[in-house]
């Protein structure tokens, strides 16, 4: 318990929220007098660190106050019960069906604030690409298929009303997430939201890269690092957050406690991210903790742990760095 801690303050600067928010949403239901159900407009982070909140699973009631000043009664809620850990098996349904990429127009007192077309359109045609290797590696969790809409949804919103007039927590993002399904007809596929520097999801906060989670649909957050993507991604802008989100949401769709977390095992929650690379054909070249590798490549990667590891934080490098199954 105490090495899986430490290992998790280590690569806290670039981390995955998912796990975090599966342990917050836990609290609220559980221990509201400590998160409560109407999330704070400030996000989860301003009651508990996120770095923290990452880790609760496994922190005993003597460390939380090492890493952050807790709430109160944090301690005495760890004493007295134990929040359910990562799963080591499947228990409920993958993924199968269709990705829709969003492309928010954030209203601030600074003007319109988005991503641009370029740059959406850079995105989902990684996703595109990555969607292949990740389906084949996801599949040895169970069955799973991964479409990307080529159509991005426009979407518009005004945080001139938020605080600082730019910002909004992941309780607001679901409501967008409901609207987006309900105006566009959308089911039985997942909202990919990348979020332009500028504007701030105060739950993703404090080197969050990104999480995923389920409204009425399941939906994947990223923070964007910059503009100008590329598909190969040399400035580390977009495409470890995308694929690590799109990895995990294909194998937990429901981000409750009914399957493994996919990515954490491999990086950066636990370790050094691991990457898998391809080239142009979507053929495997390598995995490599290097970035950029020693190798040339098209596109990488968050690589996707084997089923027998995917308790493991962190993951073995066996069980991180190989090809995706049935590859050439």
């Amino acid at each position: 318990m105490e090495a899986t801690r430490i290992v998790h303050q280590s690569f806290n600067r670039r981390m995955c929220l998912t796990r975090g928010m599966k342990n917050a949403k836990y609290l609220q239901a559980v221990a509201p007098t400590i998160l409560p159900k109407n999330e704070p407009a400030a996000g989860f982070g301003s009651l508990i660190d996120p770095a923290l909140l990452n880790v609760l699973h496994v922190t005993r009631p003597d460390q939380a106050p090492a890493i952050a000043s807790e709430p109160a009664g944090l301690s005495a809620f760890l004493a007295s019960h134990s929040i359910p850990g990562p799963a080591a098996s499947v228990a409920g349904s993958l993924f199968n069906g269709t990705v829709y990429f969003v492309q928010i127009s954030f209203t601030t007192p600074q003007g319109v604030i988005t991503i641009s077309d370029a740059d959406m359109a850079v995105a989902v045609s990684f996703a595109s690409r990555a969607s292949l290797p990740i389906s084949r590696y996801a599949s040895q969790f169970g069955k799973c298929s991964v479409t990307i809409d080529q159509n991005v949804i426009a979407y518009a919103v005004d945080l001139q009303s938020s605080s600082g007039g730019n910002s909004y927590n992941d309780q607001t993002l679901q409501g967008w997430v409901n609207d987006i399904a309900s105006r566009n007809n959308l089911a039985n596929g997942c909202i990919a939201v990348l979020n332009p520097p500028g504007v701030m999801n105060t739950d993703a906060t404090g080197g969050v890269l990104g999480y995923h989670a389920q409204s009425n649909l399941p939906y994947i957050f990223g923070n964007v690092q910059g503009q100008n993507f590329s598909l190969q991604d040399g400035a580390d802008d977009y495409a470890l957050v995308l694929s690590h989100e799109l990895a995990e949401m294909t194998v937990d769709p429901a981000a409750d406690l009914s399957n493994p977390e996919v990515c954490d095992g491999c990086g950066p929650n636990c370790q050094s991210v691991f990457r898998d690379y391809f080239d142009a054909s979507n053929v495997y070249v390598g995995t490599s903790q290097d970035f950029p590798p020693s190798f040339a490549f098209a596109y990488f990667i968050n690589a996707i742990v084997q089923p027998s590891s995917a308790t493991q934080c962190p993951a073995p490098s066996s069980a991180c760095a190989y090809p995706p199954p049935d590859a050439e």
